[in-house]
């Protein structure tokens, strides 16, 4: 990982993270400065967090390195970071907002990895609400590099990578994006901090916007939203997120994957157009407009849409959705 280019620093950095880039960002930190530590959350508390990886392969190799922890501000935890006396700590997806207590502990920085432009796009679920507003289309974005002040997403800025939000794009796929800029930007960024190059950019807080944490309950669809509003849920609450659903009288119906047709119908709302072999369920929805729904799951229970369509004998012109 990293390029054939790398740079061996002498700094000594410890990774807090919990999640597929934290493995991602722990291997680069690995091969190209001192690691000195790792801090993932508790298997107890992360089974409930969605993109949640505990490390397992690394905990068994490295376990007088690994420290497991429920609060990254608690005395305990403070105290085993303090003692290994780094000199960078990168924050890889932490849900916790860090203290002084903490943030103080390294030499140097303390770095945040943010998937926006900053000061654009502070807060929480960034790119998740990026594709829900794309409206199908392109957007250009980045991920961001910053240190971690208490105050979230706010502090300086250290390096920045620009990628775009595709329509084929999913939040799997765009994160995929993510963790690639981030190991690019620190591939490049710590051997400038360690030899003192780098300059870091104060944010323009005039250009400031923010983002909020979503819930599962945000993710219902309704029926008199357009294809491409429904398609742009589905894509930035699909797996590992909870998802986006529709009520039916068949229970709650996730759409995992879903696609826009061209096809168009004055039928109500919420009602099946057809049912296609190896294709799934066409379904009415707003502005005359019609989605396929190719993969669904109810009661926990994934399949192809098509598939559980012909096992309940549904039909076209039936209602499908209710709410």
């Amino acid at each position: 990982m990293g390029s054939e280019n790398t740079t061996i620093t002498n700094l000594r950095t410890i990774v807090i993270g919990c999640t597929p880039l934290a493995r991602k960002v722990t291997t680069l930190l690995d091969k190209i400065s001192d690691l000195v530590g790792v801090v993932n959350l508790s298997p107890l508390k992360g089974a409930s967090k969605s993109n949640y990886d505990c490390m397992p392969d690394f905990a068994r190799h490295n376990s007088y390195r690994m420290f497991w922890t429920e609060d990254i501000n608690d005395r305990r935890t403070t105290r085993w970071v303090g003692s290994l006396k780094p000199d960078i700590i990168v924050q890889c997806g932490w849900s916790q907002i860090f203290k002084s207590e903490i943030l103080n502990i390294p030499q140097k920085y303390c770095i945040g990895i943010h998937p926006s432009p900053l000061p654009v796009g502070r807060g929480a679920a960034i790119i998740n609400w990026k594709i829900i507003e794309s409206e199908g289309k392109t957007v250009p974005w980045g991920n961001s590099l910053f240190i971690m002040e208490e105050k979230t997403d706010t502090g300086d800025v250290l390096d920045f990578e620009p990628f775009d939000i595709e329509p084929r794009d999913d939040a799997r796929t765009a994160y995929m994006k993510v963790d690639a800029t981030t190991i690019t930007m620190l591939d490049r960024t710590l051997p400038k901090i360690d030899d003192g190059s780098l300059t870091p950019i104060v944010q323009d807080k005039s250009k400031a916007t923010r983002y909020y944490k979503r819930t599962p309950k945000d993710g219902q669809l309704g029926a008199s939203w357009r294809a491409i509003k429904i398609n742009d849920y589905v894509r930035a609450l699909t797996h590992p997120y909870p998802g986006a659903y529709f009520e039916t009288g068949y229970g709650r119906l996730f759409v995992w994957n879903s696609s826009k047709s061209e096809y168009k119908s004055n039928q109500k709302n919420g009602t099946i157009i057809r049912i296609e072999k190896n294709k799934g369920i066409l379904l009415k929805v707003g502005d005359n407009s019609c989605l396929w729904l190719h993969r669904i799951s109810i009661d926990d229970l994934e399949q192809w849409a098509d598939e559980w369509a012909y096992s309940l004998s549904l039909v076209s012109g039936e209602e499908l959705i209710v709410a």
